[in-house]
């Protein structure tokens, strides 16, 4: 259970693999397991990091806020620390902000960019609601709560009525740390590259379900109409979270393109 002492915090991650290097960040309350069916299939050829953002997982970090900034940091910090200059970077949601926030400062640092679930500043809705779950468990909720109202907005209708049908219940994360939620929609609504996205000159791919109403599709065609040469790949009947055998194919060939 490796850890990095960067930025002042201890960072948990995982390195996995050998090869050309895979950096995946995961969004909001995410840790390392987020990944844990893609994983396996880029091993054979890369290697594979994935880590938990400040206020999530097993990585401790003071605790007095967050700005975006410093996710934004502590990615780059991570990847000075076991010595990758340049590798490829996949985001999903809060972690394809991330992505495209390195991929505006540090463009030197990547290879490729692929962006899932991405939108270019926070849905007002959605944070309405997310903020409204992460307040309700610092009064007292269990903070379970958080991961099954989320769940809610990121899996489909259909996806539910077929777990109902198989007589089985999506499982919620446990353990979730309210305090570091609320500072990591602190930074999340900080977010906005609408100004910025343009810029992005790394070859990039634009995955997004088009059952999405956490982020709704056309935030992320915002982001791929807007970066020159984008590739796009869009998923029907699929929600905000994605299933990487949804979309690992093209990912694969995107970055086997770029080596």
């Amino acid at each position: 259970m490796p850890f990095a002492n960067i930025n002042g915090i201890e960072m948990h991650y995982n390195d996995e693999g050998e090869g050309t290097p895979v950096v995946l960040i995961t969004g909001f309350s995410g840790d390392t397991t987020f990944f844990k069916q893609l994983i396996p299939e880029l091993t054979p050829k890369y290697r594979v990091i994935t880590f938990d953002n400040r206020g999530a997982g097993l990585t401790k970090y003071p605790g007095n806020g967050i700005r975006y900034q410093d996710f934004v940091d502590d990615v780059l910090a991570l990847m000075d620390h076991l010595h990758i200059f340049r590798a490829h970077m996949l985001g999903w949601s809060m972690g394809a902000h991330i992505s495209q926030e390195f991929a505006v400062q540090h463009p030197e640092r990547l290879i490729s960019l692929t962006l899932v679930s991405a939108y270019p500043y926070r849905p007002a809705r959605s944070s309405y609601f997310m903020n409204g779950i992460v307040d309700c468990a610092l009064r007292g909720g269990d903070p379970e709560y958080i991961s099954m109202m989320t769940n809610a907005f990121c899996f489909t209708e259909d996806f539910f009525s077929g777990m109902e049908a198989k007589g089985k219940i999506l499982r919620s994360l446990k353990g979730l740390d309210p305090h570091g939620l609320r500072d990591q929609m602190g930074a999340l609504d900080q977010f906005d590259t609408r100004e910025k996205v343009s810029s992005i000159k790394v070859p990039t791919l634009s995955v997004h379900g088009l059952s999405d109403i956490m982020v709704e599709p056309k935030l992320g065609d915002y982001i791929s109409d807007r970066i020159e040469g984008c590739k796009v790949l869009r998923i029907p009947n699929t929600g905000h979270i994605i299933r990487p055998d949804l979309y690992s194919k093209e990912f694969l060939e995107h970055i086997s393109s770029c080596q």
